[in-house]
C-alpha cells in the first residue's frame, strides 16, 4: 500500500502535463494550416517567353538582277495579286537555291518549268520558269537549281498553285529584247508571303514603267 500522502505528489504532475498536450497540439495544428497558406501566397516567377523563331530562313537572292514588280497581297483565294516578286535577268541566267532545302515540286506548269524547295518546315520556295531545272534531292544554298527561262512576264502575276493563273507569256511587259523575269515567290503554311521580308540581301525595289494599259502612257 502507498503511504497516505502519496496521491498528492503524483497528481500536480498530472494537472501540467494534460494542458502542455493540448497546447503542442494546437500549435501543430495552426502551422499545418498555416504552411499552405504561405506557400500559396509566395510569388511564383513567370516562366520566361522569349520571342518566337522564325518559321521563314534568312534567303538569298536567287540572281544578281533588279526587282521589277514587287509583292502585291491578294485579295481573297482566287483574287487578282502578285504573289511574290519578278526579279529581271537574261534568259539563260544561272539560277541559285534561296535557301537550303528538299526539291517537293520540279515540273510544267502552263508551259514552262517552276521548281518548288521546302526551305523549313511548312515554308516553301518557288522559282520560276526555269531551263533544265534540278529534279529532286536537296540543294545548298545558292547551289544551282537551273537557269532563268522564257516566258513571264512582270504583269503576268501567275504563280504555280496561286489560284491566278499560269505565267502568261511574254509581251509588252517583259524585260528588254532577250530578257525575262524570273518570279521568286514564298508560302508560309500555303499562305503567301512578301520575299522581300527575308532577303538578308535585299535589292533596292524599281518599277519598271509598262507602255500599256495599266502602266505608264507610252512615248
Amino acid at each position: 500500500m502507498l503511504p497516505a500522502g502519496s496521491s498528492s505528489t503524483v497528481r500536480p504532475a498530472h494537472r501540467w502535463r494534460l494542458p502542455l498536450l493540448a497546447l503542442v497540439l494546437t500549435v501543430g495544428a495552426f502551422l499545418a494550416a498555416a504552411a499552405p497558406a504561405a506557400v500559396a501566397g509566395r510569388p511564383v516567377p513567370a516562366p520566361s517567353a522569349g520571342p518566337d523563331p522564325p518559321r521563314v530562313p534568312a534567303l538569298w537572292m536567287p540572281l544578281a538582277g533588279a526587282v521589277v514588280r514587287g509583292f502585291d497581297a491578294r485579295a481573297g483565294p482566287y483574287g487578282p495579286g502578285h504573289r511574290g516578286i519578278d526579279i529581271a535577268a537574261p534568259v539563260g541566267e544561272l539560277v541559285g537555291a534561296p535557301a537550303a532545302g528538299k526539291v517537293v515540286f520540279s515540273g510544267p506548269v502552263a508551259g514552262t518549268a517552276w521548281v518548288s524547295l521546302q526551305v523549313a518546315p511548312g515554308v516553301v520556295v518557288t522559282l520560276g520558269p526555269l531551263l533544265d531545272p534540278v529534279t529532286a534531292g536537296r540543294v545548298r544554298p545558292r547551289a544551282p537549281v537551273g537557269r532563268v527561262g522564257p516566258g513571264h512576264q512582270p504583269g503576268s502575276g501567275g504563280t504555280p498553285g496561286s489560284g491566278s493563273g499560269g505565267p502568261g507569256p511574254a509581251g509588252p511587259g517583259s524585260v528588254g529584247p532577250g530578257g525575262a523575269t524570273l518570279h521568286l515567290g514564298v508560302r508560309v503554311d500555303g499562305v503567301y508571303v512578301d520575299p522581300l521580308a527575308y532577303l538578308v540581301d535585299r535589292p533596292r525595289a524599281r518599277l519598271a514603267p509598262l507602255a500599256m494599259p495599266g502602266g505608264l502612257p507610252g512615248p
